[in-house]
């Protein structure tokens, strides 16, 4: 397994705003698009689709883990292109939290070979920057 992680953000919001946000996988759509095309979530799933490298891939994702308010755990659904374990690691810190993003991913040698690594920790920083600005905003919760 590779594991890629963002770095940790500090988020003036309270642990358990940003895990209900989080854990409503149809809320998702605020930062992952507009990479994320044809966006389609409910609470517990969502799917969309991705450029990468020329071809458009599906992404179908599920809750695995949901521990209030520290921990949101995604898994591949029915489509998938490898195996991996998303995670929205939270921690309360005073009136805020912080929050990085992990994924744990058993990736092809030939995605690696073709610098899926470095595409994956580029969505994921993201992710987290859009998450920093949709709170800076006002906008979760």
């Amino acid at each position: 397994m590779t594991s890629i992680a963002t770095d940790t953000a500090s988020l003036a919001l309270p642990a358990e705003q940003l895990f209900t946000f989080l854990a409503d996988l149809s809320n998702h759509r605020a930062f992952l698009e507009p990479a994320a095309k044809d966006f389609n979530g409910d609470a517990d799933s969502h799917r969309y689709k991705v450029e990468v490298m020329g071809m458009t891939m599906p992404v179908e994702a599920l809750i695995g883990e949901k521990v209030s308010p520290t921990l949101i755990t995604l898994v591949p659904g029915a489509k998938k292109m490898f195996d991996h374990t998303l995670r929205f690691e939270i921690t309360p810190a005073g009136d805020g939290c912080s929050l990085r993003i992990v994924d744990e991913a058993d990736l092809p040698s030939m995605m690696k070979m073709m610098g899926a690594e470095k595409l994956l920790k580029a969505q994921l920083d993201s992710a987290l920057e859009n998450i920093q600005n949709l709170v800076k905003e006002g906008k979760l919760g």
